[in-house]
């Protein structure tokens, strides 16, 4: 077997003489063999220098420091003197073993089942080195000493060990490199444990895109720069940008001392453009400038924020209470007491950046408006495309954005940075064939077909549950030939065909993120707690209503369109009336205009599983 290297070379950021002399060890040496090795993965935040994994031996975390321990500023005890004369505790050790705590006890599910078999010794399973480069052992030991962790202490002389044919000694060396088996893999726990940190090691695009802040067009440059007490509205087609533009412009007010708010409709949401935001912002240009992140940011949803306003000044109201004029009896009681009361500082807002804005309504801006400084911005994206719950374009009329402020006529983002051409022109046909009026969308440039862009139509039946998750499991074992879980997201159109996928998968191994009632009740308590964990990064396999997938993109969209109001009695399909037609449409534009290539190839897939007779016609133009 040979050893599989994952490497993060960053000219930026060169490789020191030390990293570089053990990546060249883990090539060369047999020692290696059938390993697995990460140099500087992204965890949580956390950035350890390698991570080896082997499904049989164990884990092992290695920090490199290529320390000159010679100077005076290194002192005995893990101490390192700084420019204020002081010595501060640097203890490497610490810094490895922290690392090691983290991913046991905040990254890795398997580890409670390690907990549960070992007790306080499954703590082992995990080995932790540092290495120090061009120092002698002596050296590295002294400046280690009073540790009394079980972390090894190489040098130079202990790799030419390892690279030789000697017998290690596991105390010195690692357990995990002087043993064919691990005591921790009874009934395959440790290599349990592999696999899963394997995969939040690896990135999947989701991941790939976000180790950099997204480059910004000039259109969206200019839109993302500060606009002080200006209240605007900015309409855009899908794959526009605007997300992009709200997470960009937040950065730029929060590095200018602001407060700032992202308000959305959609709960999935939150999630993602908090990762957006976080990933704009980068790592900062001074120390601790990243807490302005959590300091000095809110991203929420709408209806939330009315809950935590009411929490927050101790206002009774029945949260269970979703009747359909429940948003503006909320709405009411908040206003009623501020009339009369102050409101709390932390609600004083400078940005209010609003996603989705065409899923809100003008009584709803107003109602913002007495929590906006006037120091920064009130600022709304929305597609007109996208109005699902039927607000109507609110945003436009004369009547409904009365008194909120808005001044002529609002702008517009023709042109999808995001969609691929093969996308695009689907959606057209798809449109036409339909006679679905709609905002062309734009491509600023043309692209040359690859094969590795891929659109299919397939017109299914089934009668029974069974056949349905058959039909769909063969395109999926395809996909997973080149993709992570990731990478893939299954859209419904139905919640009980929602909810049939998740047990299937999750009972054949597969970890998923979903939205649904599971309990097939369409209980709406079930639903938000699931849609609070959707999320990406998680390297799980998605599995969404086309409703709670919008502002999403993935590189693969499986799309099962089937009547929502179709049902599942002991496994048995009946189909219970035709479907809305509009419902359909919007499934439709939705799932196709969710697809974005993956950032290294540009390789996309949308594939529709049809059970719907009437629009078997559409096949011809996939």
């Amino acid at each position: 077997m040979t050893t599989e290297i994952f490497e993060s070379f960053n000219k930026n950021d060169p490789r020191t003489k030390g990293e570089q002399y053990l990546l060249d060890c883990f090539r060369t040496s047999p020692r290696f063999d059938g390993w697995m090795i990460f140099e500087q993965p992204h965890i949580n935040s956390m950035k350890p220098d390698f991570v080896l994994l082997h499904p049989k031996r164990g884990i092992i975390i290695i920090e490199v420091k290529d320390w000159n321990l010679d100077s005076d500023v290194y002192e005995n005890g893990g101490y390192i003197r700084g420019t204020d004369g002081r010595s501060h505790k640097k203890n490497p050790i610490n810094q490895v073993e922290n690392y090691k705590k983290n991913i046991l006890k905040s990254e890795l599910t398997n580890s409670v089942y390690l907990a549960e078999r070992y007790k306080h010794n499954y703590y082992a399973c995990i080995e932790t080195v540092v290495y120090f480069h061009g120092a002698t052992k002596a050296q590295a030991l002294a400046f280690c000493q009073g540790s009394h962790s079980h972390t090894k202490i190489w040098t130079i002389e202990d790799i030419e060990e390892i690279n030789s044919q000697k017998t290690l000694n596991p105390r010195s060396h690692t357990y995990a490199l002087s043993r064919d088996q691990s005591s921790f893999n009874h009934q395959g726990l440790l290599e349990e444990l592999v696999k899963e940190l394997s995969k939040h090691l690896q990135y999947a695009d989701y991941n790939y895109e976000r180790r950099q802040p997204f480059v910004l067009t000039r259109a969206q440059r200019e839109l993302a720069e500060l606009s002080p007490g200006s209240i605007r509205r900015w309409s855009g087609v899908a794959g526009a940008g605007k997300s992009l533009i709200l997470a960009e412009k937040a950065v730029n007010a929060l590095r200018d001392d602001k407060r700032v708010i992202i308000l959305t409709f959609n709960i999935t949401l939150r999630h993602y453009l908090r990762d957006l935001v976080s990933q704009q912002f980068g790592e900062g240009s001074f120390e601790g400038e990243r807490k302005k992140l959590r300091k000095d940011l809110t991203i929420i949803h709408f209806h939330e924020l009315l809950k935590v306003i009411m929490t927050e000044h101790e206002l009774e109201v029945d949260f269970d209470d979703e009747n359909p004029d429940f948003t503006q009896r909320w709405m009411n009681k908040i206003n009623v007491y501020l009339s009369t009361n102050r409101k709390k500082s932390q609600f004083n807002y400078d940005y209010i950046l609003i996603d989705e804005g065409q899923d809100f309504m003008g009584e709803w801006i107003r109602f913002l408006k007495q929590f906006y400084t006037e120091q920064g911005e009130l600022f709304i994206v929305y597609d007109k495309a996208q109005d699902l719950f039927k607000h109507g374009v609110w945003i436009e009329d004369a009547v409904q954005v009365k008194n909120i402020g808005f001044k002529g006529r609002p702008g517009n983002l023709k042109y999808t940075h995001r969609l691929p051409d093969t996308m695009v022109q689907k959606i057209r046909d798809v449109r036409k064939v339909l006679k679905i009026e709609a905002e062309e969308i734009l491509v600023p440039r043309e692209e040359q077909i690859s094969l590795l862009q891929t659109t299919f139509w397939y017109n299914y039946r089934a009668n029974h549950v069974h056949d349905k998750l058959q039909q769909l499991e063969n395109h999926i074992k395809e996909l997973r030939q080149a993709n992570d879980w990731e990478d893939i997201t299954i859209l419904t159109t139905n919640e009980q065909t929602g909810a049939a996928l998740v047990e299937y998968f999750e009972w054949h191994g597969v970890r998923t993120s979903h939205v649904y009632d599971m309990e097939r009740q369409a209980d709406h308590k079930r639903r938000r707690s699931e849609k609070w964990k959707f999320h990406g990064g998680t390297g799980r396999l998605k599995i969404c209503s086309f409703h709670s997938y919008k502002g999403w993109q993935t590189p693969n969209i499986v799309l099962i369109l089937d009547s929502p109001t179709t049902q599942y009695v002991n496994g048995n399909i009946f189909l219970n009336g035709a479907p809305n037609p509009d419902t359909i449409k919007n499934a439709l534009f939705i799932s196709m205009s969710r697809v974005k290539g993956k950032a290294t190839t540009g390789e996309f897939s949308f594939i529709c599983l049809n059970y719907l007779a009437e629009y078997g016609h559409l096949s011809r133009h996939f």
